[in-house]
């Protein structure tokens, strides 16, 4: 989710008795690479900073702009004070203390001692009970470098997007899915993020535009293939649905939804919501199936990070002998992740023909496993694994996912007492999210 700015802070720190005409061209020459990290708005001071009282008219106008994180450029060692002043003024931004290679000698003695600068302030601030502060070593033209600034980026713009993130809850969650419900003061207090509890009868009632549930109704007609029972009657009515959740989404000004999907909707307003749900998703509008608000979190996360293709899915059963889970819901991944083979359709095959849902078989490729779970204490559940070509067996959106441990992965996810959705994400989001739980001080599970 690049298209949200972040406003970061470098501030160049130095000691006079070290080279600071070359900590002076460091600072220039990083500060102009740093500059092509796509959705970043930088601040920097107009000087080198050598003494607390030189920056406080700088401090003040970071408060001014709300920013949202800080690299503390160690330029040349410099002393510790500096970055301990600016942890003061911030309590809450995370900071970055970041340490350059050396350049070649001149004379007997170390130039720039970038490095020792910067283990002083990560240690001084680590020490004095920050969590949120980092450590980079090497420069903005360095793939290694650029890689790992990156997921600091994006756990940043993670925590921001939370920030102005509202999630509305449609019905509550599914009936006894108590491993699905969160306590909302615990979710604000660490993620900011707030929640609408609507009624279902909102849903029910609700009048979208015409002209858009048309549209609906042909662009569905043009990815999918009606089952026996699939009809034009049930189509206008996953139409109408899709166009409603957009427009409470739009009009609750909500990031996603979190959708109480049965039994309700098929007993009184005659379809399941799992197709609209689906055709909302390829809009890049989350939905989050049974309730599932920690679901809908997980997704967010993944959006702000950057990834484009992500499903909510239970882990429906083990294939030991090829190493690999299959990752099944009853129809609500987005078409945009087809794989382009099997048969796309609209199917009716549960809650007695109202059970309207897609069902294609996913594309292949590396995908990253994550929850975002509340278990006495914030927790994170992540995996690595790869989608694999999958025949059309079932009815519903599923895919093969090959893993190192399947069963091992399951005993953990299951043991660890996480809810039973995790999110498949395309992508490789692993270390982000390590960055992430790094930055919060969650309890993180992670399985290779």
């Amino acid at each position: 989710m690049k298209n949200v700015e972040l406003k970061i802070a470098l501030i160049p720190l130095v000691r006079s008795t070290y080279d600071i005409e070359e900590g002076k061209k460091v600072f220039q020459r990083q500060l102009n690479l740093l500059k092509r990290f796509e959705g970043v708005r930088w601040f920097a001071p107009s000087q080198i900073v050598e003494y607390v009282e030189s920056m406080t008219n700088f401090l003040n106008t970071l408060k001014k702009e709300s920013i949202d994180g800080i690299v503390l450029l160690s330029a040349t060692f410099h002393l510790g004070d500096l970055a301990l002043s600016v942890s003061s003024e911030f309590e809450n931004v995370p900071i970055m203390c970041w340490a350059v290679p050396e350049p070649d000698y001149r004379g007997d003695r170390v130039r720039l001692n970038s490095l020792v600068g910067a283990h002083l302030d990560f240690s001084n601030l680590y020490r004095s009970g920050r969590r949120n502060v980092r450590f980079i070593y090497g420069t903005a033209e360095d793939e290694r470098f650029i890689k790992k600034f990156s997921r600091w980026l994006n756990a940043i713009r993670a925590i921001k997007i939370w920030r102005d993130s509202k999630i509305a809850l449609i019905g509550g969650h599914a009936k006894s899915f108590m491993n699905i419900d969160v306590y909302e003061p615990e979710l604000f207090k660490e993620f900011k993020i707030i929640v609408e509890v609507l009624p279902l009868e909102m849903v029910f009632k609700h009048s979208p535009s015409e002209e858009e549930v048309q549209k609906i109704e042909e662009d569905y007609k043009n990815i999918y293939r009606y089952d026996e029972n699939m009809d034009d009657v049930r189509l206008e009515k996953v139409a109408r649905l899709a166009a409603t959740f957009r427009s409470i989404a739009q009009t609750t000004r909500s990031s996603a939804l979190a959708i109480r999907c049965w039994p309700e909707f098929a007993m009184h307003y005659g379809v399941s919501p799992c197709a609209a749900m689906s055709y909302d998703m390829a809009s890049g509008l989350i939905t989050a199936c049974e309730g599932d608000i920690l679901g809908a979190v997980t997704m967010l996360t993944l959006k702000a990070f950057g990834c484009k293709g992500m499903y909510l899915s239970d882990i429906s059963q083990i294939f030991e002998e090829e190493n690999a889970l299959l990752f099944w819901h009853c129809g609500v991944a987005p078409h945009t992740l087809w794989d382009g083979r099997s048969e796309r359709t609209l199917d009716t095959y549960f809650a007695g023909g109202k059970g309207v849902t897609v069902g294609f078989v996913l594309k292949p490729g590396p995908v990253t496993i994550a929850r975002i779970d509340y278990i006495k204490g914030w927790s994170l559940f992540l995996a690595k694994g790869e989608a694999i070509e999958t025949e059309k067996l079932l009815k519903g959106t599923y895919v093969k996912v090959k893993v190192s441990d399947p069963i091992g992965l399951v005993e953990s996810l299951v043991q660890k007492g996480f809810a039973h959705h995790v999110v498949m994400a395309y992508g490789d989001w692993y270390e982000d999210f390590l960055e992430l739980a790094s930055m919060k001080g969650w309890k993180v599970h992670a399985e290779i």
